[in-house]
């Protein structure tokens, strides 16, 4: 029985343990297979992948995504790295996000918004992908980013106070809710040092944030297990 590559479900995403002595060559050829002959099993589903028991660049993650959209009907949102705390958490959070996005009416967008790229919605907003430095994101609604938020965002703009805007890595240029944009020069110094080192001893640091409005002062704090308890709120959000 070949084992060089296994794949495992968990909820709204799978497990795709790699070889990791076998050149990338051949491993590509028997994801293909695996992929292949698991392809009516798989379905159609939206979900997360994970890569385990092998490390990949960033070229060779995106060669496999595109074996896996050429030989199954799945619809890959996000990717997770090897193992790590965070990913659970991140894991976590999307089951959340994903689940509720099955009954949104809200748009999604699939893929990167490049630099200089403008996106509008009237209600609320998915991307899979990144947004990069330069791009403009500006809804009604919330903003859920499957992906960096390195560009600006502007959540709320129907003066939704309960919009919120997630983004699993947030590094965003400019980041607004209804009319209040956040500014981390107003936050206090000894609030800041306080929360880096909660959040250090929380393993916290790297993992996805979300940001909204508490008594008309913009937060942006790191996704925990307990974030999205309440599913039904966001699914409201969202739609």
């Amino acid at each position: 029985m070949d084992t060089s590559v296994v794949i495992k479900g968990y909820k709204n995403g799978i497990i795709l343990q790699l070889n990791d002595e076998l050149p990338f060559s051949e491993l590509k050829k028997r994801i293909r297979a695996k992929f292949r002959e698991s392809a009516k099993f798989l379905g159609d589903a939206r979900m997360a992948l994970t890569f385990d028991g092998r490390v990949l660049s960033v070229e060779e993650q995106r060669e496999v995504l595109r074996i896996i959209s050429e030989n199954t009907d799945l619809e890959v949102l996000l990717v997770f790295d090897n193992n790590q705390r965070n990913d659970e958490l991140l894991k976590l959070s999307m089951d959340r996000v994903i689940s509720c996005m099955a009954n949104t009416t809200g748009q999604i967008y699939r893929g990167v918004l490049a630099a200089g790229r403008k996106l509008t919605s009237e209600s609320s907003l998915v991307i899979c992908g990144n947004v990069e430095a330069g791009a403009q994101v500006v809804c009604g609604g919330s903003i859920v980013v499957l992906g960096a938020l390195n560009g600006s965002a502007h959540a709320g703009t129907n003066s939704a106070k309960e919009a919120f805007v997630f983004a699993s890595v947030m590094n965003p240029q400019t980041l607004t809710i209804g009319d209040i944009t956040f500014d981390s020069a107003q936050i206090d110094k000894k609030e800041q040092k306080r929360q880096k080192k909660y959040e250090k001893k929380a393993h916290l640091e790297n993992t996805a944030r979300i940001a909204f409005l508490e008594s008309d002062a913009l937060r942006i704090v790191p996704v925990t297990d307990t974030t999205f308890a309440g599913s039904e709120e966001l699914a409201r959000e969202l739609s």
